[in-house]
């Protein structure tokens, strides 16, 4: 193979990782967050995602690309939040292990009741704007315009207000501050349980925001609940548990080396995750930047 063909298949990968990374990054920094201020193991989050993908789908040809990516976000958040004050905030005080069979059926009930409503067939988004459905030129490399320009500029943004939030808010000092000491805050009056409910709601946002920015992209498929929900643990446990920079390095890792070895040996993509999980688990137990009790 002729080394100019071979620099134009490892560069599309490389932009196909990126890609793919930064949905990771949006799931995973969202399942992070949950894991890393409240303690609580949401299976429910891969199933938040698929309902994003869905949702999206669905309202795109009512009210067109922008509002159906933007309300898909909003409803999964919103239902993020009434899933935590409905049904995981009466298990706080119970083992972990009754939250995480809690959350992991009701993602079986989610994927149930979305095979119920669209069937077991693949859907697809409607289409793009025309001004997100070319590419970009630069020398002899083409970028398509909404996979490498778009979701990577909304990545990056998103990213952005969440640091911002988490980390030079008064509502993030709060959280952060509940996740040390959660008594000592509520004795100074404030509604931690609120608090609680508001991280729920922001991670499930960028779970349906992630579901959402992929509908156009993959094929909607009510597999895709437990399809993410594991890659995005492995993620997670490669970045380290409650670290925001953790959440960003694993998914582009994972993104990045999963498309390559669609180079190398395709049969072991799905594979790579768990191989680069083990290796780190090895050096490092609490993964790459692993943090105890906050988000940093």
């Amino acid at each position: 193979m002729p080394f100019s063909q071979l620099l134009h298949q490892f560069s599309d990968q490389l932009f196909n990782g990126i890609t793919l990374g930064m949905l990771y990054i949006l799931v995973a920094l969202g399942l992070n967050i949950i894991l890393g201020l409240m303690g609580v193991i949401n299976f429910s989050h891969g199933a938040f995602f698929m309902l994003g993908a869905y949702t999206a789908y669905a309202l795109a040809p009512i009210v067109g690309f922008w509002p159906s990516i933007l309300l898909a976000a909003l409803v999964i958040g919103l239902f993020g939040m009434a899933f935590e004050s409905g049904l995981i905030r009466p298990l706080y005080r119970r083992l972990p292990e009754y939250t995480l069979l809690l959350t992991y059926g009701t993602a079986l009930i989610f994927e149930q009741v979305v095979r119920y409503i669209w069937g077991d067939d693949a859907v697809r988004y409607p289409g793009l704007p025309s001004y997100l459905s070319g590419s970009i030129t630069l020398g002899s490399y083409e970028f398509p315009m909404y996979k490498d320009v778009f979701l990577v500029a909304v990545t990056v943004v998103v990213l952005a207000l969440v640091w911002l939030v988490i980390n030079r808010t008064n509502i993030g000092m709060i959280i952060r501050a509940g996740t040390r000491d959660a008594e000592m805050v509520k004795a100074l009056g404030i509604n931690m349980p609120l608090m609680f409910t508001i991280v729920f709601g922001i991670g499930s946002f960028m779970a349906g925001l992630a579901g959402a920015l992929a509908a156009p992209i993959y094929a909607i498929i009510p597999s895709l609940a437990s399809q993410w929900i594991i890659l995005t643990f492995v993620i997670v446990i490669v970045g380290g548990i409650g670290s925001f920079w953790g959440a960003i390095v694993g998914g582009l890792t994972i993104g990045i080396l999963s498309s390559m070895m669609e180079l190398v040996y395709p049969p072991a993509v799905e594979l790579t995750g768990f191989i680069i999980m083990g290796i780190v688990l090895l050096v490092r137990p609490r993964g790459l930047f692993g943090v105890e009790g906050l988000f940093e």
